[in-house]
């Protein structure tokens, strides 16, 4: 049996290719081959608002088929938060108002529909690079050469920010008294995560997101609901990240870093860290897919050496499996299905 492309979740060096887009159409104001930097505007649009219900008839404690008597406003209408919608009662006493401002899009049923007030979505670049395709009315490719961690599950949006570390080893787990005022408008990085204390510290004092090794099975829910950018380097449980993982990211301390929890992208995408390294000198490792090969570093991905890494020492077929002989990083030989492991670098 032929083994399959490993890909690696750990560049130390590469390139990569961001898509940005705008959520509705826009204006683009970059160019191919334009260079840029992460807070650089790159597109501008308007997003539609949300629609808002408003129960007039209810409220007036009128019959439905009453309330176009009550109205105050027509169809189309642009409104302000707090304008008088519709009015019922003695002289009008009794008030129906806006509750957001924007337009009135319909009145059926006893109740007034709002559409809010369209907004300004500003798309900014995210990561220094070059544009490498325009995107019109919606956006731009933007090629950077980073350092980059994939992880495994993710929640949350884009953060992007410095890095700061909050555990002395991959192996340690985060406290919530470790998340303090200095982690505001940060990435932050530790072994594991499996207090729900940590995840609600980070989103009140504002962190730009979390990156573990592990997270608790039970803190997904919570990870979610806060809105919080979380990357999950290795594994689900009290699992260490990985020490080359780890390392790279502890090196990288302080620099500016983008978390992506691939939540709320258009596209579903495997959550990841990427590091921009600026100028880099000699050639870049493009790192394409390919099998291991002897002497590759790996990681083991499941029990009972979950999280362990080491180095290949041989390939072998036995019985229609495909076997890899490991030396481990503690010197223990052992030997692992070739499925259950993947190169780091």
């Amino acid at each position: 049996m032929r083994p399959e492309p490993v890909a690696s979740r750990l560049y130390t060096q590469t390139v990569v290719e961001r898509e940005r887009r705008l959520p509705a159409p826009g204006e683009v104001l970059v160019a191919a081959g334009d260079h840029v930097e992460s807070g650089l505007l790159i597109a501008r649009g308007q997003e539609r608002g949300p629609l808002h219900v408003v129960d007039a008839a209810e409220a007036l404690g009128v019959a439905r088929d009453a309330l176009p008597r009550c109205l105050r406003v027509r169809i189309g209408q642009e409104v302000q938060r707090g304008q008088v919608l519709a009015a019922g009662g003695f002289m009008g006493w009794r008030t129906v108002t806006a509750p957001v401002a924007g337009r009135v899009a319909g009145v059926a049923a006893g109740r007034v529909f709002l559409e809010e007030t369209p907004r300004t979505v500003e798309l900014r670049a995210n990561l220094p690079g070059q544009v490498v395709r325009v995107l019109p009315g919606q956006g731009a490719v933007i090629r950077a050469v980073v350092a980059r961690v994939v992880g495994i599950w993710g929640a949350g949006g884009e953060g992007y920010g410095p890095l700061v570390l909050r555990t002395a080893a991959p192996t340690d787990s985060l406290h919530w008294i470790s998340i303090d005022l200095a982690c505001r408008g940060k990435i932050v990085v530790g072994g594991c995560c499996l207090d729900k204390r940590v995840l609600l510290r980070a989103a009140r004092l504002r962190a730009l997101g979390l990156v573990v090794g592990g997270l608790a099975e039970h803190l997904r829910a919570t990870a979610l609901e806060l809105g919080l950018v979380v990357v999950v380097t290795d594994g689900l449980g009290a699992v260490p990240m990985a020490r080359p993982v780890f390392e790279l990211l502890a090196a990288h301390e302080g620099d500016q870093a983008l978390a992506t929890g691939g939540r709320d992208e258009p596209i579903a995408r495997l959550p990841e860290i990427d590091i921009p390294l600026g100028s880099v000198r000699g050639p870049v490792h493009l790192a394409p897919d390919r099998p291991l090969a002897v002497g590759d570093r790996v990681r083991v991905t499941r029990a009972p050496y979950l999280g362990a890494t080491g180095h290949v020492q041989a390939i072998v077929e036995a019985e229609g499996e495909v076997w890899a002989r490991v030396t481990l990083d503690d010197e223990q030989a052992v030997a692992v299905a070739y499925r259950n492991l993947e190169r780091l670098g």
